[in-house]
């Protein structure tokens, strides 16, 4: 008789998922405000 295992509530795929999401937008977040700094200093 197989042995039921239980599911994860969340496969860790879906945490992977949501860790490259974070990192992409807070270094999208971090590239924007750079520019902007930038910007603003060139244009002194």
């Amino acid at each position: 008789m197989k042995q039921q295992r239980e599911r994860e509530s969340a496969p860790i795929w879906v945490w992977f998922f949501f860790g490259l999401m974070a990192i992409g937008i807070a270094t999208y977040l971090t590239g924007y405000w750079m520019f902007e700094e930038m910007i603003a200093h060139v244009r002194k």
